[in-house]
């Protein structure tokens, strides 16, 4: 394990303590998303520890830093993907970090806590709760998919004109965890928030899947047909 790794995962299981069952939810636009005082706590606790142990890396991050682009050294943080999920006690939410060294993602950490699933990566592989773990090899009608990000509503009446094999759990740290860990076998997230992708895209690719990223895509995926099957394209 990098020492980037086990700093990621002792700084998430640190931060994760920060959760309870008794939170503040406000809304944070007029369009139905919101936060928590959780949110902002369990960031400022990671960026805290951050700028401790690497105080000459960026932070890129959901609720402080949300301005700043990926830069040769730096981190990225959603401090409690699927925060709508989280505040209506669903159990599909999760902390997510990434550490981009050199100009390339190093290691990354994700962790569905209700679940007790530590998903992490470095450059030995992708691992859950201690154990390796690889994408699966479905495609076609056999493979379920998942459509993510506020740009995904036009790309499901797009994409279903193939496959309705589609789930949706709003939320892509489960999203691309489960993709790593062969429970589903691709996910596009439309939008180009990288604390949303940057973390799962690693964690697949070291689990043996592929990744893809442009203006529409930010895709992980088993195999290059589902790849190939998920992109958008005008």
């Amino acid at each position: 394990m990098t020492k980037e790794l086990k700093f990621l995962i002792d700084t998430v299981k640190e931060a994760s303590k920060l959760i309870t069952e008794e939170f503040e939810v406000k809304a944070k636009d007029n369009k139905g998303d919101l936060v928590t005082n959780i949110d902002y706590e369990v960031e400022q606790f990671i960026m805290n520890a951050i700028k401790k142990e690497y105080p000459d890396f960026y932070i890129v991050s959901e609720e402080f830093n949300t301005d700043e682009g990926l830069t040769d050294n730096c981190f990225t943080i959603d401090p409690i993907d699927g925060t709508i999920n989280f505040a209506n006690n669903i159990p599909l939410w999760g902390i997510q970090v990434a550490c981009v060294k050199n100009g390339k993602t190093v290691a990354a950490v994700i962790y569905l806590a209700k679940l007790d699933e530590l998903y992490y990566a470095d450059e030995t592989g992708a691992y859950l709760n201690g154990n390796k773990i690889n994408v699966n090899n479905l495609e076609g009608k056999n493979a379920i998919y998942v459509i993510e990000g506020p740009g995904k509503f036009d790309v499901n009446v797009y994409q279903e004109k193939s496959s309705r094999n589609k789930r949706d759990f709003y939320c892509s740290a489960v999203d691309f965890a489960w993709t790593a860990c062969g429970k589903i076998s691709a996910v596009n997230f439309v939008w180009n928030t990288v604390w949303d992708y940057v973390p799962g895209q690693y964690i697949v690719k070291q689990a043996g899947g592929i990744i893809y990223n442009d203006e529409k895509n930010h895709i992980a995926a088993n195999n290059k047909k589902m790849l190939e099957n998920m992109k958008i394209c005008d």
